[in-house]
């Protein structure tokens, strides 16, 4: 029957997308919100916001059960030709932060774990144009 539908009638499955629910009350403030954003856009311009982004890097080995298949004939082979994935509950990890704004970019900020605010003086003009922070 797969067959059939894909081969012949040349179709494909899709999953239905997630969305929210909109009553005509929340599209009403959506279009409020929206017309003062972008009031206030015209009236003090984009030279005032910042765009950072966050990243963290975890040094423990990615796995996926799904993907990661081994082929062998027994289940005693197949431990002697790959080691299994060791894992522990709290895994180090570093976390990047970047920002930019119309003023220029800041340079990369490395984070210890554990640390919630890496660059506090970003409204105070943490970007500068040439990569370093004031």
């Amino acid at each position: 029957m797969l067959r059939l539908i894909r081969d012949d009638l040349h179709v494909t499955n899709y999953r239905r997308s997630k969305g929210h629910l909109l009553t005509p009350a929340l599209k009403e403030i959506r279009q409020t919100r929206t017309e003062r954003l972008l009031q206030w856009h015209a009236e003090n311009g984009q030279e005032n916001i910042p765009f950072t982004d966050e990243k963290i890097f975890t040094i423990q080995e990615h796995y996926n059960g799904q993907n990661d298949k081994i082929y062998a004939q027994t289940s005693c082979e197949a431990k002697e030709k790959v080691p299994r994935v060791q894992r522990g509950h709290h895994p180090s990890y570093v976390m990047v932060w970047w920002g930019v704004s119309h003023q220029g970019v800041t340079s990369l900020h490395f984070c210890e774990k554990g640390v919630t605010n890496c660059c506090p003086s970003v409204s105070r003009g943490c970007a500068t144009r040439n990569g370093e922070t004031s």
